[in-house]
């Protein structure tokens, strides 16, 4: 009896090294969900995992869904960058993929989740069975000037950062709750996507921002093999002269090099299309799955 009391202390101590080791591997939290196919699902900029909470409930039924929070965002711990946050972000979803998952998974992602998807997409073509982008480009700062090169994007993305972290506390937050009513139409979803940005690390956010404006994932997406569903939304322009077919152009010009493309277009979806459109995006993400 004593010795299946020492054995079982060992055994316990040892699962718990495990998980302790496996839970602190990656700079991204994960809740998993439901049993299947394995779906990663990555947020926005400064959002947290629930952004999906809705998409997860019904996919859930089919697929495993490991549905991640990255360092840094809506109140998770921070990590050291240096220089580079997303591609440490990048490398670590590729080694939780080909460590954690025993088959192909799909990657869903939204906004910075998209870009990240397609970018792991193209420097692994061989590691994902699909990718789906919400409401995301190739080049984020080419959307808004097609003429844009990197070095230009680096000049106004160096003037983001530093902007953003001389910005006292009470105006960062005026600023999000302002903007986030462009990116939302449902009250309650606007007070909760402008509470994650303000639980965000403001270093975090700054670097991530900028690695998206000055990256140009346009040619690498010739390199992507596995089918791609982009979702695009004009909606939030509309007061601005912006139309749906004008925006669908965009999208189609920056993911022209990526072989096996679908785009589809929501008609009345701001930024965050999974909640402003939700039977529709989920019909059209299930039917592509």
């Amino acid at each position: 009896m004593k010795k299946f009391i020492i054995l079982s202390v060992i055994l316990f101590s040892a699962i718990s090294l495990f998980s302790q080791k496996n839970e602190n591997a990656y700079p991204f939290k994960v809740e998993i969900k439901g049993e299947g196919t394995p779906i990663l699902f990555i947020p926005g900029l400064a959002s947290s995992g629930s952004v999906w909470e809705e998409t997860v409930s019904v996919l859930a039924k089919k697929h495993t869904c490991h549905v991640l929070t990255l360092a840094g965002f809506a109140d998770q711990a921070p990590i050291e960058f240096g220089a580079a946050y997303l591609p440490k972000i990048q490398a670590k979803i590729i080694e939780y993929v080909k460590e954690e998952l025993k088959e192909q998974p799909i990657i869903i992602g939204h906004s910075l989740g998209g870009f990240m998807a397609l970018s792991i997409a193209s420097a692994e073509p061989d590691l994902l069975e699909k990718i789906v982008i919400v409401d995301s480009y190739p080049f984020y700062s080419a959307a808004m000037n097609p003429m844009v090169t990197e070095e230009m994007a680096k000049v106004q993305g160096e003037m983001m950062k530093t902007s953003l972290a001389a910005m006292p506390d009470d105006v960062f937050a005026s600023q999000q709750k302002m903007m986030m009513t462009s990116m939302a139409t449902n009250q309650k979803d606007i007070e909760a996507i402008t509470q994650w940005s303000i639980d965000t690390d403001r270093k975090t956010m700054a670097q991530a921002m900028y690695e998206l404006m000055t990256t140009d994932l346009r040619d690498e997406a010739a390199l992507v093999k596995c089918p791609v569903l982009v979702f695009g939304s004009w909606y939030a322009g509309k007061d601005y002269g912006i139309t749906k077919e004008m925006t669908e152009k965009n999208f189609q010009t920056q993911f022209a090099k990526a072989s096996n493309c679908t785009i589809k277009m929501a008609d009345t979806a701001k930024h965050f299309i999974m909640f402003d459109q939700p039977e529709w995006f989920i019909k059209n993400l299930e039917l592509f799955l």
